[in-house]
């Protein structure tokens, strides 16, 4: 039978050829499946392992190679779990390279990993960690799993408040190395980006923390930023401030003579502001009271001196030894022979002191300048030159010995009332001087007199015209 197709006979005839002359491996290559693309996620057993590289079987025609490029980025812990026989999930690189290798990565599918987990975090408004492993001028870089994320420097709440640039970059490198908690406010794995918030994270902390405070408190935390109005204290998870006012009995010109950045400080809730956040703290509640002991230590007519903390229109304060402040009222600084005290003293002047009042319950001390002698004064500077200001005693001391060698100390009113009385003797000798003079004179106009002829009848009696 002759075949009426001969197409149909040629085209078998071919096919036979052509099957009869092909591989093994050129038949598996011809072999139609499904070819996997660059991001596709395969999971597969481990073959091989060495230094160089790992070979994997992911299910298809080809084995999957992983470049000791892509082992360098795994961890040692990691590379310990890849021996024959681990199952592991792999990110296609190259479908087929040059030299038709499959090429996959480890590292990227732990990485896809990650960010699987950042997206769930984000849509689940989670609180997550990260190490904080270098900086730049607009923030924080961190590392979150094999992902690089970024905190704006707005972001960062356990930077120091109202700092300087200089002092904005010292604080940041010391945060390198630190874990902080953090929030993901922006997601976008195309772009690589992954932005991450301290601020958000601190908020839902702080809410947390703040129902678990209450007024009254005494609580534990850790200074994290001086102002010059007070110190922002770290309480767990929300800051509070001590004020200026509240850090030490003792008069205070600047937070950071009393505390420093990393101190650890005990501290009583003063008031809490939910609305605002706001949480006010007292350090000197938990310090023992100067004003308790105040009369053990002084007495009303004492000597003291002291630092000018305050320059007033109606007086100066001082800060005594002890740290607790007086007045000197104007009234009692006359001496100084002006009335208005910012032309007398200035800040950080010393001044030595008589104490004419101690009221312990309205903690107050009433001091004097005018009652304290001329020759006290004097000893006093004598010791200050000699002995310093440091040790009290040492100037009392030296005060009682200077006064000790000298005539009798009178006050600064004695002292003009004698000054007067002296210049009135003065004067009462030099008008007797006078009088001793003038008795001589008059014995020689007598005998002037004398010789002085004595008017006649006639000139009396001329008439006048």
């Amino acid at each position: 039978m002759i075949n009426s197709n001969p197409t149909t006979d040629l085209d078998e005839s071919n096919e036979t050829t052509l099957t009869e002359e092909m591989s093994f491996e050129d038949m598996i290559d011809a072999y139609n499946y499904d070819e996997p693309y660059r991001g596709q996620i395969l999971e597969g057993v481990v073959l091989e392992s060495s230094e160089d590289e790992v070979l994997i079987d992911v299910g298809l025609k080809r084995d999957a190679i992983v470049t000791r490029k892509d082992l360098g980025f795994l961890d040692d812990k990691l590379k310990d779990r890849i021996v024959p026989g681990a199952e592991l999930m792999t990110y296609v690189l190259q479908p087929r390279n040059s030299e038709g290798d499959l090429i996959v990565s480890i590292n990227k599918a732990l990485e896809l990993e990650d960010w699987e987990n950042a997206r769930k975090a984000f849509d689940q408004d989670q609180v997550v960690e990260a190490e904080v492993v270098d900086t730049n001028r607009g923030g924080l870089l961190v590392r979150y799993g094999r992902l690089n994320g970024f905190i704006p420097q707005s972001h960062i709440v356990s930077l120091p408040r109202f700092a300087s640039q200089e002092e904005l970059h010292d604080a940041k490198r010391r945060m390198v190395g630190k874990i902080l908690p953090l929030k993901f406010i922006e997601i976008d794995r195309r772009r690589n980006r992954l932005i991450m918030s301290e601020r958000a994270a601190r908020s839902q902390a702080e809410q947390t923390r703040l129902s678990e405070l209450k007024e009254g408190m005494t609580v534990k935390g850790r200074v994290v930023s001086i102002v010059d109005f007070g110190a922002f204290v770290d309480l767990g998870g929300v800051d509070g401030l001590i004020h200026i006012s509240k850090l030490a009995h003792s008069h205070v010109n600047h937070p950071g003579e009393v505390v420093a950045v990393g101190d650890e400080v005990e501290v009583l809730i003063d008031s809490i502001d939910e609305d605002k956040s706001r949480i006010s703290l007292d350090r000197t509640a938990l310090l023992p009271d100067p004003w308790d002991t105040v009369t053990d230590e002084y007495n009303v007519g004492d000597l003291v001196s002291g630092v000018v903390t305050n320059v007033v229109d109606f007086g100066v304060f001082v800060q005594l030894p002890n740290g607790l402040q007086g007045l000197v009222h104007v009234s009692r600084m006359t001496m100084f022979g002006s009335s208005n005290p910012h032309d007398l003293l200035r800040e950080g002047d010393a001044l030595l002191v008589r104490i004419v009042s101690i009221e312990p319950d309205r903690q107050r001390i009433g001091l004097s300048v005018d009652d304290v002698t001329v020759r006290e004064q004097e000893a006093w500077m004598h010791a200050r030159n000699n002995d310093g200001m440091d040790d009290e005693d040492a100037v009392k001391a030296a005060i009682e010995a200077e006064l000790a060698a000298t005539p009798e100390v009178t006050t600064m009113d004695d002292i003009v009332g004698a000054t007067e009385e002296g210049d009135e003797a003065e004067a009462v000798d030099e008008a007797e001087a006078v009088v001793e003079d003038e008795d001589v004179v008059p014995a020689a106009a007598e005998d002037t007199v004398e010789e002085a002829p004595e008017a006649t009848d006639e000139t009396e009696e001329t008439p006048v015209e």
